[in-house]
């Protein structure tokens, strides 16, 4: 009796003692600025998320938007100096809100007219490569710009 007594006392210890959080994900982020161009009065902030091993939700928080604007946003290749094709469409910013986010998984052009190429969290927070935001869908001026990944110094 008392054996049955002390394993029922024990035995809910020895089923409820695991953790599902084993493979939980700190959240990890680096954020980046988005700094005025020209008297544009927007600027900013991209903050990108790491959700898992293979997807980045990226923020894009900005101030000075107009309303009832939509502001298109892209990810170029190399850095602002220099320019580059585009390597991601962004979510276009709302200008009621100045905010965005994009979930990436890959790339939308990596330089060749093949399959996107996958990129991860750390590939894009070492990629070479810079954010424009444009004015609108048919002003495609620059309003917003910011280097990222290893072109962040």
């Amino acid at each position: 009796m008392k054996k049955t007594f002390l394993f029922l006392l024990i035995a809910p210890f020895l089923f409820t003692n695991c953790s599902d959080d084993d493979d939980a994900v700190t959240e990890v982020s680096t954020t980046y600025a988005l700094n005025e161009i020209g008297d544009s009065g927007v600027s900013g902030t991209a903050r990108f998320t790491k959700i898992n091993n293979t997807t980045t939700r990226i923020d894009v928080t900005l101030t000075g938007t107009p309303a009832d604007g939509d502001h298109p946003m892209h990810i170029h290749m190399n850095d602002a100096a220099t320019g580059g094709g585009i390597a991601l469409t962004l979510t276009n910013v709302d200008g009621d809100t100045g905010l965005s986010t994009t979930t990436v998984t890959a790339l939308d052009d990596d330089g060749d007219d093949t399959t996107d190429e996958a990129i991860s969290y750390e590939g894009l927070i070492a990629y070479d490569g810079y954010i424009n935001v444009h004015f609108s869908l048919t002003d495609l001026s620059v309003v917003a710009q910011g280097n990222i990944g290893s072109n962040v110094q």
